[in-house]
């Protein structure tokens, strides 16, 4: 993850991004906090989906953790 995707991270708590892993998985994120410690830097997130009214809806009843460094990249969705 690059110093941009971070901070992109960082500034987009409670919004939707899409996150996509080292191992190719992509997909749309609600960012709810960053951790970005010595010991186990990851992000916490739900998965959502685009909803009927344009809105976006968890995926599962769950949130979700990954560690920063199995985050190839963040990008902002396209307005």
């Amino acid at each position: 993850m690059t110093s941009e995707d971070l901070a992109l991270l960082k500034s987009s708590i409670d919004l939707v991004v899409t996150l996509e892993t080292v191992e190719g998985e992509r997909f749309l994120a609600q960012i709810l906090f960053v951790f970005d410690g010595e010991e186990t830097p990851d992000v916490f997130y739900l998965k959502v989906e685009p909803g009927p009214d344009g809105n976006f809806v968890p995926i599962g009843s769950g949130g979700h953790s990954t560690l920063l460094a199995d985050i190839a990249s963040v990008h902002r969705l396209a307005s």
